[in-house]
């Protein structure tokens, strides 16, 4: 399934009962269907500048986040970092803490979007 396909399908699944749209509030939204909507904004436009917010995505409790953040940033960076969203709680914490480093050290560079 291509990816805006299955970013789509994921998209209806979560805004099923959620008050605020899922095109409002950004990755600072309350509504995960939004957060995930910014995601799959930021992967499409090609946005480095959202990728810490992306690895954000990737501690939340609902899989579907996790499954959307992984792959957004995949499709951005071309990695994963060993990143598994179905892994249990330590060992994608130890995957975030590598996309962490990496951000910290350089080795992925969250780019201004303005800027390149």
């Amino acid at each position: 399934m291509p990816f805006a396909a299955r970013t789509i399908t994921c998209l209806l699944l979560a805004v099923t009962g959620c008050g605020q749209t899922a095109t409002e509030g950004g990755f600072d939204a309350a509504n995960p269907a939004a957060r995930m909507y910014a995601t799959e904004q930021a992967a499409r436009a090609g946005d480095t500048s959202a990728i810490e917010r992306i690895v954000e995505q990737l501690d939340s409790d609902d899989p579907a986040t996790r499954w959307l953040a992984i792959r957004s940033l995949e499709h951005l960076t071309g990695r994963t970092n060993g990143y598994d969203y179905t892994d249990p709680p330590a060992e994608r914490r130890e995957a975030i803490n590598r996309w962490r480093d990496d951000l910290a050290t350089g080795r992925i560079v969250a780019e201004d979007a303005a800027n390149g």
